[in-house]
């Protein structure tokens, strides 16, 4: 049963590394990007064959090489993020890093330290944390960031409620594109605000969207657009709108304070008598929604999954290594049995 499983697993590894090895070699750019995923494929393609062989001393040092890999991954991309926030002059994204920072040193202390070193640093934490007034603070902090998380996540889902109900006997049509302008423009990049057409009786009528992208569409490429069939010139286009926007919005701020959360409640012993692995699982989770949810964000602005996939070009290989690393911690965390 055992050699089972850890062969189907080396068998999954194995298609992993080759699959990377390939992007690897033929993209000309962003190769940086896959060196940690590939540390990770390859990590758990040998542990699984030490396995085999029931070698499990060296089995767990390439498991603690797989979690290096994951880490390069998660802390390359806080960096990235971080930056971002400095470059940007926006700093409330360097105090939203914070819970994940904090979830990455927690893996980093619970893979690379042993059980008794965990339970006396355990007891020394329970002790820190009574009263301490920086804990007091960023717990504060955390509150607020979940409360916001929380409402944004309320108007933004109301609004768009009531943007279906009041055109839920719009009729649909489509709508080409033609034009664009600046919606914004920084060092960054710039943003466009796009232009469709649609004729209802034999009448042409404009619309533009209602927030900034940097895709811009080929001539006529085709949208939907739900108009009022009572007035024509009322309309909105199918996908994203702003609406959406404060959606993402409030959910990053929850699952940020979340992460928090779970952490520091693990690290006061709250999930020991659990059996499985509740921080792993969350990051799963949350590694999963946030691949899931770019794709969505992008698709709904192109409304054709080649569409986005050509409009991300190289960038596609980041939400979907964000929702393999996590359905793998997911599982992992799933099956993981505390003694």
């Amino acid at each position: 049963m055992r050699k089972g499983l850890i062969t189907s697993r080396l068998i999954y590894s194995i298609i992993a590394s080759v699959i990377l090895t390939n992007m690897y070699i033929k993209t000309p750019n962003g190769k940086l990007i896959l060196f940690p995923f590939m540390i990770c494929s390859f990590a758990l393609t040998i542990k699984y064959i030490f396995m085999l062989f029931d070698k499990d001393k060296y089995a767990r040092i390439f498991n603690k090489i797989y979690t290096i890999g994951f880490l390069l991954f998660m802390f390359g991309f806080l960096i990235f993020w971080c930056y971002k926030g400095i470059v940007d002059k926006q700093y409330s994204m360097l105090i939203f890093s914070i819970p994940f920072w904090i979830a990455g040193i927690y893996i980093i202390r619970k893979r690379f330290r042993n059980n008794t070193e965990i339970k006396e640093s355990s007891k020394k934490q329970e002790k820190k944390l009574r009263l301490n007034f920086p804990i007091v603070m960023i717990c504060l902090l955390v509150g607020i960031c979940l409360i916001s998380g929380i409402l944004m996540l309320f108007f933004g889902i109301r609004d768009t409620y009531r943007l279906n109900i009041l055109t839920k006997n719009y009729l649909i049509t489509n709508g080409y594109y033609y034009n664009y302008e600046i919606y914004s423009s920084d060092k960054d990049g710039t943003t466009y605000k796009l232009y469709y057409k649609y004729t209802v009786d034999d009448k042409e009528y404009t619309i533009s969207t209602d927030y900034g992208t940097n895709y811009i569409p080929d001539e006529n490429s085709i949208r939907e657009v739900k108009y009022n069939p009572n007035n024509s010139e009322k309309a909105i286009l199918v996908g994203s709108n702003s609406k959406n926007g404060l959606i993402y919005a409030g959910a990053f701020f929850t699952f940020g304070a979340l992460t928090f959360v779970i952490v520091g409640l693990s690290i006061l012993g709250v999930f020991d008598k659990i059996k499985i692995d509740i921080v792993r699982t969350y990051i799963g989770c949350l590694f999963t929604i946030i691949g899931i949810g770019v794709v969505l964000l992008q698709n709904g602005t192109t409304m054709s999954f080649i569409e986005t996939i050509k409009n991300m070009k190289l960038w596609i290989l980041i939400p979907i290594m964000f929702v393999v690393v996590g359905i793998h911690q997911l599982i992992q965390g799933l099956k993981t049995q505390k003694n």
